[in-house]
């Protein structure tokens, strides 16, 4: 446990997602480890789960990247990162979907993957975007979305890109 958890420790660091020097411990309101779960040495284990990073203090934004097949969709979302999960406030899809950019409307960023999102009517596309997935090893979530109040049309393969990037693609 103590080993995956220096490893997981190191690559944050090393990828930028943790600030250098940052110790084990979180602040207030940060992200928890990952929910534990008992172990047969009378601790806890995450069961192989990796925690997202700790964000920070708010305003944040968080980069993800949505894929399936050819498909791609850039999310470029404001957080409120002073509770955990993280409130997703507002933002900006991108990519391969139609007459992009949409306007983010809500959502949340955790263990847990809920994006909403609408765009202004255009005749032929939807006008909103309903996203939904799990957390997965390495840093991202798996799930499925959907357009017009539907969140299971399509799977997907959802990446973290990381926080406060000077530019999301």
């Amino acid at each position: 446990m103590t080993k995956s958890i220096s490893a997981i420790f190191l690559l944050t660091c090393a990828l930028g997602l943790m600030p250098s020097g940052a110790n084990a411990q979180q602040p207030q309101g940060a992200a928890p480890a990952a929910v534990g779960l008992p172990d047969t040495n009378g601790g806890t284990s995450t069961g192989g789960i990796a925690p997202l990073p700790a964000v920070g203090a708010s305003p944040a934004t968080a980069c993800l990247q949505l894929h399936l097949g050819g498909t791609v969709f850039n999310f470029n979302l404001n957080l409120n990162a002073d509770v955990y999960p993280y409130a997703i406030t507002g933002g900006q899809i991108t990519g391969s979907i139609c007459q992009a950019p949409w306007t983010v409307t809500g959502g949340s960023l955790s263990n847990n993957l809920v994006i909403q999102g609408q765009h202004a009517p255009v005749t032929g596309c939807s006008t909103t975007i309903s996203v939904v997935g799990t957390f997965n090893n390495p840093s991202s979530w798996i799930g499925t979305y959907g357009f017009n109040g539907s969140s299971t049309m399509f799977n997907h393969h959802t990446l973290f890109l990381g926080y406060n990037r000077p530019s999301c693609p």
